[in-house]
């Protein structure tokens, strides 16, 4: 299905993010491009969003791949520049939070975060953010790559549909990639210039809808799992878990497994990628 630009322009209000769009039908991975824009184009490609209409290679966090069948799903990556090497980490939770951000606008849904970066609805992945990030002749190239179930996938393994779902299956209209991408470009920009001057504000408001905090989760990590309580979160986005024998450890990277509300509270939180 055609990709209409001019609509998109039309509805987007950011001044840099998103406002060049690479579209193609067919790709391997929007990341992919991504990177190769950035090579070929240097600091012209800075906030220039490659978009594609389905994707044979799409990546998710972990080394996962992201099914990215044509017409399901925005398949999007931005080249962005942040000032530092040391901000662009920050540049996945401001993905996350624009995201989450941008499709509550265009749908209605009513959404929320599983640390670190994926957006959930009642407990199910509906889009992940990956994020990635180089220095090339002294830039700092960082690529931020978001994967949006529009609609549902019938031929997906049955342990995908357990946890995954999609704006159609949340009860949603299913949105026009044009109206979406422009809610996430318009979203993105001030998060992104939060993101580079370290904000607070960023922090405090993915802190505030992330769904992980409170809850015993099993946090699968490189080095083992780990079981806990999610009772914080440090100023460079690390998940801080309560252990077993009372004391606190941060972690930096993980897949949180499970995450089991307290008594009294709503329906246990599924966890993983669709992809």
């Amino acid at each position: 299905m055609p990709f209409d630009l001019d609509r998109y322009q039309q509805l987007r209000t950011s001044t840099r993010a998103g406002a060049e769009v690479h579209y193609v039908e067919h790709t391997g991975s929007t990341m992919d491009d991504a990177r190769a824009g950035a090579s070929s184009d240097g600091v012209a490609s800075c906030g220039r969003a490659y978009v594609a209409g389905e994707q044979s290679a799409g990546r998710g966090r972990q080394g996962r791949t992201w099914v990215s069948a044509a017409a399901a799903g925005l398949y999007a990556t931005y080249h962005l520049c942040p000032p530092s090497i040391e901000r662009a980490p920050l540049l996945s939770i401001a993905g996350a939070v624009a995201a989450l951000e941008a499709i509550e606008a265009t749908s209605g849904l009513r959404l929320e975060l599983k640390w670190p970066n994926d957006v959930l609805h009642e407990g199910r992945k509906l889009c992940g953010v990956l994020a990635e990030s180089r220095i090339d002749g002294g830039r700092v190239d960082a690529f931020l790559g978001v994967g949006i179930n529009l609609r549902s996938q019938p031929d997906l393994p049955p342990e995908v549909h357990a946890i995954a779902t999609s704006i159609e299956a949340a009860g949603s209209a299913v949105l026009a990639r044009e109206d979406l991408l422009a809610a996430l470009s318009t979203a993105l920009e001030p998060r992104v210039e939060q993101a580079a001057g370290a904000s607070e504000m960023l922090l405090a408001d993915w802190r505030a809808r992330l769904g992980t905090l409170g809850r015993r989760v099993a946090l699968a990590t490189p080095s083992g799992a780990v079981d806990g309580e999610a009772v914080d979160i440090t100023a460079s986005g690390e998940l801080v878990l309560r252990l077993d024998d009372g004391s606190t450890r941060a972690f930096a990277a993980g897949d949180v497994t499970t995450a089991r509300p307290h008594a009294g509270e709503g329906p246990s939180e599924s966890a993983g990628n669709p992809g």
